[in-house]
C-alpha cells in the first residue's frame, strides 16, 4: 500500500476514533453507564460460575439479571444523542441475545464445555457495546467479584 493510502487511512480511523470518544465523553450520565457496564459485567461473571459450577438450573435467572442490568443501561443512556442510542441499543440487544441463547441452551443440553464456548460468544458481544464507551467508564474484567472501587 502506498504511504499516501496508508496515511489517509490512518487519518481516517483517527478521526473516527476521536468522534465517538467525543461523543462518549460528554455522557450526560456516566456514572450510571458505568454503573450499568459493571452490572452487565458482573453478571456475565456469575454465568460463567454458575457455568464451570455446573449449576445449570441458576443460568436462566442470571439471564433475568442481565436483561436488568440491560435495562439499567437503556435507563443510562435515555437522554444522549440518537445516533449514539441507537449504536448502543443494536450492541445491547445483541449481547442481549447472545446470553439469552447461553440460557436456553443450559435447559436444553447442559454441557458446559459447550455453554462456556457460547458464553465466550456472548462476552465478545458485550465486549462490543463495551467499546462505545470510554475506557474508564467500562469494568475491569480482572477485578475480583464484589471488591468496590473507594469512593471519592
Amino acid at each position: 500500500m502506498k504511504p499516501v493510502k496508508i496515511a489517509a487511512v490512518l487519518m481516517t480511523i483517527g478521526v473516527a476514533l476521536f468522534m465517538a470518544s467525543t461523543v462518549a465523553a460528554q455522557l450526560k450520565s456516566p456514572d450510571d453507564v458505568k454503573t450499568g457496564l459493571r452490572l452487565l459485567m458482573q453478571v456475565s461473571n456469575d454465568f460463567k460460575r454458575q457455568i464451570t459450577a455446573k449449576n445449570f438450573p441458576r443460568v436462566p435467572r442470571e439471564f433475568k439479571e442481565y436483561k436488568e442490568s440491560a435495562e439499567a443501561v437503556r435507563t443510562a443512556i435515555k437522554d444522549e444523542p440518537a445516533a449514539f442510542k441507537a449504536k448502543a441499543e443494536t450492541k445491547l440487544r445483541a449481547a442481549v441475545a447472545a446470553f439469552q441463547k447461553v440460557s436456553d441452551m443450559s435447559s436444553n443440553s447442559p454441557d458446559a464445555d459447550k455453554l462456556m464456548a457460547e458464553h465466550g460468544k456472548a462476552v465478545t458481544a458485550m465486549n462490543a457495546l463495551f467499546e462505545l464507551f470510554p475506557p474508564e467508564l467500562r469494568p475491569d474484567p480482572n477485578a475480583p467479584a464484589g471488591i468496590r472501587a473507594p469512593k471519592n
